[in-house]
């Protein structure tokens, strides 16, 4: 007969190991760590990195693309192995690569131009990215808009009175898109605002005078931009000018004197002839504009006695300063020398002595302001070359293309 305390014995240990293995089991499954074993759930368990993935700025497909911003390829979760963009004659675009290789920029887009880009990238381990094929074409302009000058000229130093003007080759239909690619901005913080003088013209002055020494740059960043009737933008252009010393010069037709001041101290007072009752100096905030060592003058230029009537005149004058549209100088007259400083004799102009003649045309700048008062008759913006200084400061805002003309000059501004 077996020993059934034996057997029991056996038993027991053997349900007692069946058990400890359960939970054993058990815990590794559910349970937090216990000694030295790890739950499941600290176990990493790797995860299939994210493809590579390429992308166009510019769809495929697209026409009449803007040539105002570049294409951009970038590359998600992986680099840009190649890229490649050439126009229907196969002549590559170039661009540049960022260092991470993640960020491709082409050089600027022509016009009316059919580009394919093709691009290659690599993601993780080595996983190929789906290869990128674009094709596109850009605007086809029915003309170009260009800056045909700026006034002041490159690298100018002008008086404080001097706008800025820019000359547009064509009418301008969008004058606020075209506006906002341009931008004023000075050494010293300078509140002005643009003013549209025409259509293939507008103006910025500051809302005083410059302070001098003010370095300007002007910058106008009208490539691609559609200015309106199929008309974009040709290029980009910079223009930098410096701001001069602080002069004005005052004309009192009834003192007969002509004042300057440096730095707002006067400096010199000029005996001086002013027009005649008949054709009186028109008072206001003239602009001197050009310098001539010689001019030739014809009272029928500007309105005045032809040839064969009273007070017809054709001569040559010397040193003279142009300070308006419409025939005003300051020059040299000997002529009238025993009536400068007593009364005013001139058809308009502003007679000097050859002493005080070559005083003042070598003192002045192009673009100082010469203020003519006591005079009957005004002087009004049609006549004036530069006559923004004559437009009331809100009605010279009111000239913006934008409902706020934006404050230029605190600060580079970008619009």
């Amino acid at each position: 007969m077996r020993d059934t305390r034996a057997l029991r014995r056996i038993m027991t240990i053997a349900v007692a190991a069946s058990v400890a293995v359960s939970v054993m089991v058990a815990g590794y499954a559910t349970a937090e760590p216990r000694g030295p074993w790890l739950g499941v759930s600290q176990l990493k368990v790797p995860q299939q990195a994210p493809a590579p993935l390429l992308h166009s700025s510019i769809p495929t497909g697209s026409e009449a693309v803007t040539i105002a911003q570049p294409l951009v390829i970038t590359a998600a979760a992986g680099t840009l192995s190649t890229v490649t963009v050439t126009d229907a004659d196969g002549q590559p675009l170039g661009g540049t690569l960022s260092a991470d290789r993640t960020r491709w920029i082409s050089q600027p887009l022509a016009y009316d131009t059919r580009y394919t880009a093709t691009a290659t990238g690599t993601g993780v381990g080595g996983r190929p990215a789906a290869p990128l094929t674009s094709t596109f074409h850009t605007v086809k302009p029915a003309s170009l808009l260009e800056v045909d000058a700026f006034r002041p000229s490159q690298g100018q130093v002008v008086g404080v009175a001097m706008p800025i003007s820019i000359y547009f080759n064509q009418p301008v239909t969008d004058k606020a898109a075209v506006e906002r690619q341009l931008t004023v901005t000075p050494s010293v913080p300078t509140e002005g605002s643009f003013h549209w003088v025409g259509d293939n013209q507008v103006n910025w002055r500051p809302k005083e005078f410059w302070t001098a020494g003010t370095t300007v740059t002007v910058s106008s960043t009208l490539r691609g931009v559609d200015a309106g009737s199929e008309t974009f933008g040709a290029e980009d252009d910079v223009l930098r000018f410096t701001i001069g010393h602080s002069h004005e010069a005052v004309g009192d037709t009834a003192k007969h004197v002509l004042m300057l001041y440096s730095d707002g101290q006067l400096v010199r007072t000029m005996p001086a002839s002013f027009g005649s009752p008949r054709y009186p100096t028109e008072a206001g905030m003239h602009v001197a504009f050009e310098k001539h060592l010689t001019e030739r003058m014809r009272s029928d230029s500007w309105g005045g006695p032809k040839r064969g009537e009273p007070g017809f005149y054709d001569e040559v004058l010397p040193l003279a300063v142009r300070i308006s549209a419409n025939g005003e100088y300051i020059h040299v007259n000997g002529a009238t020398v025993a009536q400068q400083g007593r009364v005013n004799v001139s058809h308009g102009c502003v007679n000097l002595s050859p002493a005080n003649g070559r005083l003042f045309y070598d003192w002045v700048q192009v673009g100082d302001p010469v203020d003519i008062v006591n005079s009957t008759r005004p002087l009004t913006t049609g006549e004036g070359d530069i006559s923004d200084w004559l437009i009331p400061w809100s009605d010279y805002r009111a000239g913006s293309a934008l409902p706020l003309p934006p404050l230029l000059g605190l600060a580079p501004q970008y619009h």
